[in-house]
């Protein structure tokens, strides 16, 4: 669901809220996420997963500049929450210190996951992240039950 420029996504994962924040803040775990097309090249160059600490990760098809995605954790509580800013470069609508918000809440041994995207300077880039994190997602929740198997 979108609104003027707020994102809210919910998803219910089959595994524990551990293993689904482990995705979220593990180097290997982001670098397949973030493959959001065949061949892709994904690189993790920073990853301090603690109140204060950065993150940054280069991604795109190889041998073009890759989107630079950007941000400070503002809050990690595992495996309940993670809260951080997200700048990101080299699309036509770049946006810079959103707010991320991720809720892992554990629903009968499932995991519900609720995502609040919030700051985007207008419904343009807002309508662009929803176009995206449903592919992200989908990653995730993948790279989570490839990993219960």
């Amino acid at each position: 669901m979108t609104e003027g420029t707020t994102l809210q996504i919910e998803r219910l994962i089959d595994a524990s809220r551990e293993a689904v924040f482990a995705v979220w803040t593990t180097r290997a775990a982001m670098e397949s996420w973030y493959q959001d097309g065949d061949g892709w090249v994904v690189r993790v160059t920073d990853l301090d997963v603690r109140a204060g600490g950065r993150y940054r990760v280069e991604f795109g098809p190889p041998g073009e500049r890759p989107f630079v995605e950007s941000g400070v954790y503002l809050e990690v509580d595992p495996p309940s929450r993670l809260v951080m800013t997200e700048t990101i470069e080299g699309v036509d609508s770049p946006w810079t210190d959103t707010r991320v918000t991720v809720e892992l809440r554990d629903e009968g041994g499932k995991t519900r996951l609720v995502l609040l995207h919030e700051g985007f300077p207008s419904a343009h880039e807002c309508d662009l992240a929803a176009g995206g994190w449903p592919g992200f997602l989908d990653r995730i929740e993948r790279i989570v039950r490839a990993g219960a198997s």
